[in-house]
């Protein structure tokens, strides 16, 4: 049983028009940077929202978990790698439903790309988790690039 859900809907950057006004405090090595910025012209705002939802579900003797990663955001992320999850019965792990017998949950899985607002799921089958010890956390690590730099993020699911 694989558990996939699906999105219509593609993220677009915010346009802010008029007048815009942004505050400016970074670092250049050891310098700081401050300022004040005025922009007259239209500024587009790309944003990031990533999501990850994880579900399970018990039987008699093993239990089916799942993890979908929900891309919000205005940009296409390049990766997105999950990680956790305790023990994985060999051969159960799929990604969108496709299996993939080489992959193991607590080394990553790893989605190629993720585009704006699409969501992948990944599935497997292990263990029932231990009364009262709950199910050990999962992890989506995500990299996108932004202004010509690769940037990474993390959520927990």
């Amino acid at each position: 049983m694989d558990y996939c859900a699906l999105s219509y809907h593609r993220p677009e950057p915010l346009v802010c028009q008029g007048e815009v006004r942004a505050r400016l405090d970074a670092w250049d090595g050891r310098r700081r940077l401050l300022g004040d910025l005025v922009f007259q012209a239209p500024a587009v705002l790309q944003f990031v929202e990533v999501e990850a939802v994880r579900r399970s579900w018990l039987g008699r003797d093993q239990a089916l978990y799942a993890v979908t990663v929900c891309n919000r955001s205005s940009l296409p992320l390049d990766r997105v790698t999950v990680t956790g999850a305790g023990a994985v019965l060999t051969g159960t792990v799929r990604l969108n439903g496709l299996p993939q017998p080489e992959a193991d949950p607590a080394l990553g899985v790893e989605i190629p790309g993720l585009d704006a607002g699409a969501e992948a799921v990944v599935t497997w089958q292990g263990p029932l988790p231990n009364e009262g010890g709950g199910e050990p956390p999962v992890t989506a690590a995500y990299e996108y690039r932004f202004g010509g730099d690769t940037l990474r993020g993390e959520v927990r699911a």
